[in-house]
């Protein structure tokens, strides 16, 4: 599923969106709220969001997703600020023509609103498999898309390559009795170091209470315990 995928949090090295010149949006943005939001001829939209009950309470499911440890570990539980990335389908996106409208996360948005801009410009690269829409992130109102690796859909990129996260929410998740920690942090060349045992994971967490972010951490959760966390080299 589209929710799963996206719960994933995963850069593209080596991707780069095209730079842009193209004029900025002639119409103004407006924010949406997402459950609101319908089909509608001349406006493409995200697929595949999910929420925080999705991550907490949907059982028999293995989620993965990009969050902020927001706190230290205290009597085996953890509060993480989770995220997620607008993804549209690559046929909608074929099919954008200027002056429709594409609806999107813009800075200091939460999962539960969009902007619905007008589309004035759309650049192609098919090298790199990026779409830039109206001048792309620099200019207000501006996207850059590239294609996920083996799907059919496109989702947002920084110039780090990283998607353009949105927060979904906050949550408490506790760590599960055997759960593992798996940190390549150290430096880009690292293997992952191993630690498992909640007693043990939480101390390793406590002890580096800043570094764990959206950008480097990926926990695992299974009906809303941690089962495993992932923490990745970035520059």
């Amino acid at each position: 599923m589209l929710a799963a995928a996206l719960a994933v949090g995963v850069g593209l090295a080596g991707c780069g969106a095209s730079a842009s010149t193209a004029s900025s949006p002639a119409a103004s943005n407006s924010a949406v709220p997402a459950s609101s939001r319908v089909q509608e001829e001349g406006v493409v939209e995200p697929v595949g969001r999910f929420t925080i009950e999705d991550v907490t309470k949907t059982p028999d499911t293995i989620t993965f997703v990009s969050a902020d440890i927001a706190s230290e570990v205290k009597d085996g539980t953890v509060t993480a600020r989770i995220y997620s990335y607008d993804a549209y389908e690559k046929a909608d996106i074929d099919a954008l023509k200027v002056g429709d409208k594409i609806r999107l996360h813009e800075e200091y948005m939460t999962g539960n609103q969009y902007a619905e801009v007008e589309v004035t410009s759309i650049e192609k690269n098919d090298q790199y498999h990026t779409v830039t829409i109206n001048g792309g992130i620099e200019q207000e109102g501006g996207l850059d898309l590239i294609l996920m690796d083996g799907s059919e859909y496109y989702r947002t990129i920084t110039f780090d390559d990283y998607p353009v996260y949105y927060e979904v929410g906050e949550t408490e998740l506790s760590l599960a009795d055997d759960v593992v920690l798996k940190d390549s942090s150290a430096d880009p060349q690292a293997d992952a170091v191993e630690t498992t045992g909640a007693q043990a994971v939480a101390a390793a967490i406590n002890a580096d209470p800043d570094n764990w972010t959206v950008y480097n951490t990926t926990l695992v959760v299974q009906e809303g315990k941690i089962v495993e966390v992932h923490r990745i080299w970035v520059p």
